[in-house]
């Protein structure tokens, strides 16, 4: 039996996929109407999360946040007091890393085993089944709920150890905002300067600098995570002509580009290094040697 517990908008979805592969449920939500829909198809409802806990071999929970997640473990109506030896108990909200190695302790206390799964995607994901998850914990503990996930999503990737699974999705999260936040830049300005939105996301699309041709699949595995910035493809120095032509347009069509502005004295600096004639992307160690860390895949 798997117990769930959250079943708003994210977690009833999850919950509805479990369902449909033949997965028997018990579900738990302090909103029960929002439970219905599951309950209608065949899930038993539980009282409080240490009824559900009592119930179940597996345990997942989505909810809002850690507040909602510390409660659910916690309190003396929670996880911890209903919890069997050898329960699994899988959460899929994005935690963080420290909270979620505390309710690791607190779960292997009670002989049982905790995974950190989040999710990256949303609702629609789920429902078109396309939504990944990123998985921390023991490696055989993953392999024994490896089938769950993928009854949900379609890709399931195992980062490692508990807690390394939130770290990844809070990186990405802020990785893929961050691309919005710059995007968003760059286009204000092409359009103000007299670009056709429609055209200028044509021109994106088929250059497919947010896929297959982007850098991070493609440029940055072989230079910055090889350490290797000779030959170069491009010269960073052609690199920063073209962040000077982007900020000069910009002055010109009154049009603030910040965040460009901040990757443009990111580059000048790696000039100032005498890396002019280096591969663009050695200006990527600067941010390496502020970190104290190099990103050099094996």
């Amino acid at each position: 039996m798997i117990g769930f517990i959250g079943t708003g908008n994210m977690g009833s979805a999850m919950a509805i996929s479990l369902l449909n592969q033949g997965y028997k449920l018990i579900v738990h939500d302090l909103n029960k109407p929002s439970a219905k829909e599951l309950i209608q198809h065949g899930a038993k409802w539980a009282e409080s999360p240490k009824e559900l806990a009592s119930k179940s071999n597996i345990i997942c929970s989505m909810l809002p946040s850690e507040i909602e997640t510390e409660k659910v473990i916690y309190d003396s109506d929670g996880i911890l007091e209903g919890i069997k030896p050898n329960t699994i108990y899988i959460d899929h909200t994005t935690n963080s890393p420290e909270f979620i190695k505390k309710v690791g302790e607190s779960i292997a206390e009670k002989k049982s085993f905790m995974i950190d799964a989040p999710v990256m995607g949303d609702r629609q994901s789920i429902q078109e089944g396309i939504l990944t998850f990123y998985v921390g914990g023991e490696f055989e503990i993953f392999k024994k709920i490896e089938n769950i996930l993928y009854a949900i999503g379609n890709e399931v990737v195992f980062v490692g150890e508990l807690g390394s699974a939130s770290v990844t999705k809070i990186s990405l999260n802020a990785l893929t905002m961050g691309i919005d936040l710059l995007a968003t830049e760059c286009f204000t300005l092409a359009v103000k300067s007299g670009v056709n939105l429609n055209k200028l996301l044509d021109a994106v699309d088929k250059a497919k600098i947010f896929g297959d041709n982007s850098s991070i699949k493609k440029r940055m595995p072989e230079t910055l995570f090889k350490g290797k910035f000779l030959p170069s493809r491009f010269f960073l120095k052609l690199a920063y002509k073209d962040y000077r032509l982007f900020n000069h347009l910009s002055f010109k069509n009154k049009v603030p580009t910040r965040l460009v502005n901040l990757c443009e004295m990111e580059m000048l600096e790696a000039i100032n290094n005498g890396w002019e004639n280096h591969e663009r992307v050695i200006s990527s160690t600067l941010q390496e040697k502020r970190s104290n860390i190099q990103l050099r895949t094996n």
